[in-house]
């Protein structure tokens, strides 16, 4: 009896603990799970109060309390009519595509070769150039935009889709997710295949590549969404109107000469950000996917 007693003793102890780690478990979740309500509500109440407003009545109360929902399907479609044919929208979005796909693909190029050369190769001031292409992270875009605009401008790209998209190719964030997804990659498989006789060039492309395929796609979106959002360089390098890119066209219905209606201008803010939205909910899992390995990796 005496001999059993130090294991029930033992036993009962341990329920206890895990009867309170479970429940401190469930008190943790708790909070986590009610600041992410709280973070839901903050952030998706904008949307939700957009989407009211277009879709209610003309003049209804919804411009200054909006409802929880919409009051009128009708109405909507009828505001975003009225705000595709007061502003070239349709011109807009192919502009924007355009400048966002041109941008991208012309960043994945450059970037993930300047990420592949400072992997896996060391020449003379390899780290020193790695932290002054860093240094672009800290340096505010005001600082270089006078200087940028020159250079382009003196091109001759002004009003073009090269003078929008090639000065965002050279991206110090993308090639700091880059290279930090590379070094995951083991180096034996490059040495494998350069004894295989892969060149220079077919270990980029065949090896490097469809492995860092995560941290593409992530930079891609990225950049994609920070691409179709830029507002302050398309309205600086574009002076005619059918170079205007969607953030420069919806400006125009917030101008102090602008004659519309509060659900016209919901409407135009609505389908400038319908495209990154709809980007960003069906591909949101490579982004975290890509950012997550890259910072564990870090």
């Amino acid at each position: 009896m005496d001999a059993r007693s130090p294991s029930r003793r033992l036993s009962r102890n341990g329920g206890l603990l895990r009867s309170l780690l479970a429940r401190r478990i469930s008190v943790t979740g708790l909070i986590a799970w009610s600041f992410a309500l709280v973070w839901l509500v903050v952030t998706a109440f904008p949307m939700l109060w957009i989407f009211n407003i277009v879709f209610s009545k003309g003049g209804s109360e919804a411009a200054l309390t909006p409802h929880l929902y919409p009051t009128s399907l009708s109405s909507g479609f009828l505001h975003l009519q009225q705000a595709l044919s007061q502003a070239s929208f349709l011109q807009a979005y192919l502009v924007s595509s355009g400048y966002a796909v041109l941008q991208v693909s012309g960043m994945l190029l450059i970037v993930s070769m300047a990420a592949y050369e400072f992997t896996f190769y060391s020449f003379p001031g390899k780290h020193a150039l790695f932290l002054i292409a860093l240094s672009g992270l800290m340096m505010p875009f005001a600082v270089t935009l006078i200087p940028l605009y020159r250079v382009v401008t003196s091109l001759g790209w002004a009003n073009s889709l090269q003078g929008l998209a090639v000065p965002g190719m050279a991206s110090a964030f993308a090639l700091f997710v880059l290279r930090q997804f590379m070094e995951s990659i083991p180096i034996e498989l490059l040495d494998a295949a350069r004894i295989d006789g892969a060149s220079h060039f077919a270990l980029y492309w065949r090896i490097v590549l469809p492995l860092s395929r995560n941290a593409l796609i992530t930079i891609s979106i990225l950049s994609f969404i920070a691409a179709w959002g830029n507002y302050i360089w398309p309205l600086v390098i574009t002076t005619k109107p059918e170079w205007y890119t969607i953030s420069v066209t919806m400006a125009q219905f917030f101008g102090f000469q602008t004659y519309t209606t509060i659900e016209v201008v919901m409407a135009s803010a609505l389908l400038a950000a319908f495209p990154p939205l709809v980007v960003y909910v069906f591909l949101q899992r490579y982004i975290i996917e890509g950012i997550a390995v890259a910072g564990l990796k870090g």
